[in-house]
């Protein structure tokens, strides 16, 4: 129970961080109407090919990056953003639910 309750606490906390990156970037001025992947190509071109690195060879998930990476990638930065934060949210919401403790009906008894 700990562990569900301490990975929901972790999505919700980066989902929330992700809405914070979010806002940073609409209100800095960034083109978030641009695909996310150009966005994020012209921000920071080595976090972008380290993420791919990390995801197909380290971790050895190519499907993860052809199937649900480059696809959000093609979005617009914005959407992007918000299908991450709702993910996130969601998530950790049913992990949060998932590792509450069970309370006994008052009239149960050993």
């Amino acid at each position: 129970m700990v562990v569900l309750t301490f990975f929901g606490r972790l999505f919700v906390a980066a989902a929330l961080a992700v809405l914070g990156l979010g806002l940073w970037l609409w209100l800095s001025g960034a083109d978030v109407t641009q695909q996310a992947g150009q966005l994020w190509f012209s921000m920071d071109l080595e976090s972008l090919n380290g993420a791919q690195v990390l995801i197909e060879r380290h971790l050895r998930l190519p499907w993860l990056w052809q199937e649900a990476v480059v696809p959000l990638l093609k979005r617009p930065a914005w959407e992007a953003i918000l299908w991450l934060v709702i993910g996130g949210l969601a998530l950790g919401g049913v992990l949060l639910l998932g590792g509450r403790k069970r309370r006994r009906p008052s009239g149960f008894r050993d």
